[in-house]
């Protein structure tokens, strides 16, 4: 190869790596990670649908607690999706409400500035006569304190619709996991890309 060719190559080349690079984050930033109960399990059915040109990654398991989320979040590192929706608590105690309040703000710590958490209200019957109240507080209060939580209120629409649970009050039907999906895909949206 001539000499005067070398150079040339070289800085082609480089403007080509110069221009994937920006390229690469902008793919970055619709990423989704989908983690947490058996809520989650159920509303990723259907997310992939909703959420078209977003890379979804999902995390799930039956019994997940709220204390689970900021160690698997951390375990993820610098891979940690632009966006995570999170569906934990409806596992936990309803009493136990300031553990979940240090718990949303581990997480939103982890998560950092430039990420956008997505986290689901609870909906269930009492748990020995406590409600899930306090909780969906938390998140609430939270959502006003943080400009990158976004509440994807599941109880009041499940208020509106009870006709999508069963005996146990807790798990949708189809319809409501494809609602509960629709619903949680216009908050990732609404975080950007």
């Amino acid at each position: 190869m001539p000499r005067l060719a070398r150079p040339a190559l070289l800085a082609f080349l480089l403007a080509g790596v110069l221009l994937a690079v920006p390229l690469a984050h902008a793919a970055g930033s619709r990423t989704v990670l989908n983690y947490g109960d058996s809520l989650a399990i159920g509303t990723d059915l259907f997310l992939d649908a909703y959420l078209r040109g977003w890379s979804v990654q999902s995390e799930t398991d039956i019994s997940r607690h709220a204390a689970d989320v900021p160690r698997a979040l951390r375990g993820l590192g610098p891979s940690l999706p632009r966006v995570i929706v999170v569906s934990a608590g409806t596992n936990d105690h309803p009493g136990a409400v300031s553990r979940f309040a240090r718990v949303v703000r581990e997480t939103l710590a982890i998560a950092g500035p430039t990420r956008c958490v997505v986290w689901s209200t609870i909906m269930r019957p009492p748990y020995q006569g406590v409600s899930y109240a306090g909780y969906n507080h938390v998140l609430r209060t939270a959502a006003h304190r943080h400009a990158g939580l976004r509440v994807l209120d599941w109880a009041a629409m499940s208020q509106t619709h009870p006709g999508w649970f069963g005996k146990d009050g807790v798990h949708p039907s189809m319809a409501g996991y494809r609602a509960r999906a629709a619903a949680t895909a216009r908050l990732v949206q609404s975080c950007g890309a």
